[in-house]
């Protein structure tokens, strides 16, 4: 299988590319098994699906214009349409699979959403999504540092639930239910990203800040890709890359598949 960290590091701040790189090798060890056309719901500046995706024919929908804008340049959708989850602008099933990369945690409504995409997806076929669990907020670092110091630390994990638009984080035995209640049969579900993973996850996003600046000026995260700084990490954060699976994630990886009326 491909390689997924590198080209994460050369186009993403080290918090993304730490956690998009083990999701889009993944994405990718099922890539061969989905049905095309496929829909991604949540499909952002179209990074995601370039390095997992390559040659799939998907359709991407966002809300946000200027990301959408973004995926259209990089040329890796058969099509893009903005709006947002809640009404898909699709017929009854277009889509013969659906994927989502963590974006279910951001989405409000979230069972209108689900039933939309149950509805624009075949009975039969595959809806692969990762999302945020139920212990997210407890194993970033700020959260475990204040714990040890004596305070309350869930304040900091309800914090950065606000600042990241994490409306979901539910148990893997809630995302089930939802997932049930909205037409899919859960097949399989992989934890994913060690609690010592998100403690790094979490510092990284401070260190990689500027790259906020960055892409507000340029419209890019990294100045110069090809001697980004970034490179230093590779070493620890291949570690991450290449651990198994832990059976508590933080995250959960879904396999689903649209049900039979």
């Amino acid at each position: 299988m491909p390689d997924y960290l590198r080209p994460h590091l050369v186009m993403l701040p080290i918090h993304r590319a730490m956690i998009r790189s083990v999701e889009a090798r993944l994405f990718a060890e099922l890539a061969p098994d989905l049905p095309e056309p496929i829909i991604d719901i949540g499909s952002g500046d179209g990074t995601f699906v370039q390095i997992a995706l390559p040659g799939k024919h998907i359709v991407g929908i966002d809300p946000r214009i200027n990301d959408t804008h973004e995926a259209a340049r990089r040329g890796v959708y058969a099509g893009l349409a903005v709006a947002t989850g809640e009404a898909l602008p699709f017929a009854d099933g277009t889509f013969a699979a659906a994927i989502s990369n963590c974006v279910l945690e951001h989405v409000k409504p979230l069972d209108q959403t689900l039933r939309e995409i149950a509805r624009v997806v075949r009975p039969g076929g595959p809806f692969i999504a990762s999302v945020v669990g139920e212990r997210f907020p407890q194993a970033l670092f700020g959260t475990w540092l204040l714990n040890r110091l004596g305070f309350d630390g869930s304040w900091y994990g309800r914090w950065f639930n606000r600042i990241s638009y994490h409306y979901n984080t539910l148990s893997q035995a809630e995302w089930e239910a939802r997932f049930t209640q909205a037409g899919f049969t859960v097949e399989a579900c992989r934890p994913y990203i060690s609690d010592a993973a998100l403690k790094l996850f979490d510092i990284s996003h401070y260190y990689g800040a500027p790259s906020l600046l960055t892409r507000a000026l340029t419209g890019r995260w990294l100045l110069a890709p090809p001697f980004t700084p970034n490179l230093l990490w590779e070493p620890i954060l291949r570690r991450i890359y290449e651990a198994p699976a832990p059976p508590d994630g933080a995250c959960y990886f879904f396999v689903l598949r649209r049900r039979y009326d």
